[in-house]
């Protein structure tokens, strides 16, 4: 085994770190360090026999695993490293325990334990835990032995039976005659009474396991690894050519197969959890946002919320509970981000833990509390996908004035935006944007090609057309003279002033040059109102014709505002998000 103070290689400067003490059953406390990268999900690394979790193999997992994006938690097992407790040279069943205070640990912080992975017998202790608990869906037991009776004389000698009849305990010696630890006759027994073909055979088809090991184990023979593909239903097998039982000189190729399993298991989950989700989304929104009875007016304002107790009732996955009726989020954080003028911009983070994170933006004189941001936010979440609405500067609670034009400086806020949760380890899946919103989002596309899906709702292809109806003929006349024109509302008040600067920004600003700069691989859906009053449906058709990979949805009867179509436009959204994420596996 790797030696718990041995110098670790180039695969292990682990990003941060945080040391958690957590107690067993025993009430025993069990230290750890978690290797933090903000996912929900969380896998667990539990070291071998006379090891810590600062063995090589342990450290250097772990930051494999970090530098995916996926958060790890390597524990010390009770009477071993910093872990309180003495240690015991059987007792695999017990440290399956600690395991499952670790796991229910993490559990009560709303984190998901993706995976567990064990070493040595770590990997003994990870196939006991899905043998007992059906809990965990990716199990990697690396090097883990089969047959519990053997081995024992090879570790302590030809007459260690003898001894422990005699005397009742066995004090094993290091190299220099010390006393490394004592076996007695109880946890020798322990030892040859836990039965790992037994338990194997109760862990869940559902349960995934991979078996890895060297082929060159000096420890545990590479035949213990094939009786374990014998008889677990789920099980894939990788032998490591030449690797010995710590993996000394091949530490990067055990992580290379590792990872691709517990990724390809994440992935399973979520898939899941959407096919899950999906067959009930409809009757979800029903739910939730039942047909108008007959005195609605169609200018009534619908918000999907799901705090309904009929929908409490009926829901079978996890959810946090809404604040009230009127904040129909599940958790919600409001986050402020600078951007690159240092003006704060103010969102609302309803946070579900998923990595990914989908960026939803406001349109002309709206804000992020806009009835559409909220909901579509709204749906993302109970799909289990974190999504971020914010206001852009000079917008609702953002910092900055408000500006006539400024689409490219909108693009820019959702660069701030996009990158600061890209520093948080979050990967942006998709921006959708509403309206000027939707503007914004295909010219952040055109620039910038790190987003894979991109929605634009009811965006303007033609920015020169549309001034006129909203401010007035007169408009171009005035503007002229006075180098401003203000925008009056119904009650003959000031609502926001058009500089002649910011009317030029909005007419140099080409929509149709700039989507022709967006990447064939960036997937676009156009959604557009048929009804819409506010910018033509024909803008929708526009943007068909030129962006490379574009789909276009059109919603029969829908006006610019989606009022009486908010559930058709978010099952349509989430859809072709949907639909992203497959293609993106």
């Amino acid at each position: 085994m790797s030696q718990p103070n041995s110098t670790h290689s180039s695969l292990n400067p682990v990003m941060q770190q945080q040391k958690v003490i957590i107690p067993n059953n025993n009430g025993e406390k069990l230290v750890g360090i978690l290797h933090e990268t903000g996912s929900v999900e969380i896998v667990i690394l539990c070291h071998g026999f006379r090891s810590t979790k600062e063995s090589d193999t342990m450290v250097n997992l772990a930051v494999a695993l970090e530098k995916e994006g996926i958060t790890v938690f390597r524990f010390d097992f009770s009477g071993n490293g910093e872990s309180e407790g003495s240690f015991n040279y059987g007792y695999y069943w017990s440290e399956a325990e600690d395991l499952r205070a670790v796991i229910q640990h993490f559990s009560g912080t709303s984190r998901r334990t993706s995976a567990i992975l064990g070493h040595s017998k770590g990997g003994n202790v990870v196939l006991l835990y899905a043998s007992k608990y059906h809990d965990i869906p990716t199990v990697v037991n690396v090097s883990g032995r089969y047959d519990l009776k053997k081995g024992i004389e090879e570790r302590m000698g030809k007459d260690f039976f003898e001894q422990i009849r005699k005397d009742g305990y066995f004090d094993v010696k290091n190299k220099k005659g010390e006393v490394d630890y004592r076996v007695t006759q109880e946890s020798l027994t322990d030892r040859l009474n836990t039965k790992m073909h037994d338990a194997c055979l109760q862990i869940d088809k559902n349960c995934r396991v991979l078996t890895v090991h060297g082929s060159a184990d000096e420890t545990i023979p590479v035949d213990d690894a094939v009786e374990f593909a014998k008889i677990i239903p789920n099980h894939k097998l990788h032998v490591v050519q030449g690797a010995n039982h710590v993996y000394t000189k091949h530490q990067t190729e055990l992580a290379s197969v590792v990872l691709p399993f517990i990724k390809e298991g994440i992935h399973k989950v979520i898939m899941k959890r959407w096919d899950a989700q999906s067959r009930f989304f409809f009757d979800l929104f029903e739910v939730i946002n039942p047909p108008a009875p007959s005195h609605q007016t169609k200018s009534s304002k619908v918000r999907l919320t799901p705090s309904t107790t009929q929908y409490r009732t009926k829901r079978t996955l996890k959810m946090s509970q809404p604040n009230s009726t009127q904040n129909p989020v599940m958790r919600q954080q409001k986050i402020i981000i600078p951007n690159t003028n240092g003006e704060k911009l103010v969102g609302i983070l309803h946070e579900t833990g998923s990595v990914e994170i989908v960026i939803v933006c406001h349109g002309f004189r709206s804000t992020k509390e806009d009835d559409t941001m909220v909901n579509l936010a709204v749906a993302l979440e109970t799909e289990g996908i974190s999504a971020f609405r914010f206001d852009f500067s000079g917008n609702g609670e953002s910092e900055g004035s408000f500006h006539f034009g400024n689409y490219w400086s909108e693009a820019e806020d959702l660069r701030a935006v996009i990158q600061y949760f890209s520093g948080a380890s979050r990967i942006t899946s998709a921006i959708v944007g509403h309206s000027k919103g939707g503007d914004a989002v295909l010219l952040y596309a055109s620039k910038y090609h790190d987003i894979p899906t991109v929605v634009n709702v009811s965006g303007r292809h033609n920015l020169k057309r549309g001034i006129e109806e909203r401010v007035g003929k007169d408009f171009f006349e005035i503007i002229k003279k006075d180098g401003y024109f203000d925008v009056k509302n119904r009650k003959g008040e000031v609502s926001f002033r058009v500089t002649e600067e910011s009317l030029m920004d909005r007419l140099n600003t080409n929509m149709h040059e700039a989507c022709l700069q967006i990447d064939k691989n960036c997937r676009v859906l156009t959604v557009h109102g048929s009804a819409d009053e506010v910018i033509p449906v024909e803008d929708a058709s526009e943007f068909a014709k030129i962006i490379p990979n574009h789909k276009l949805h059109i919603v029969e009867g829908a006006n610019h505002n989606y009022t009486s179509h908010q559930t058709e436009l978010a099952s349509v959204v989430l859809a072709f998000m949907k639909e992203g994420l497959h293609k993106g596996a």
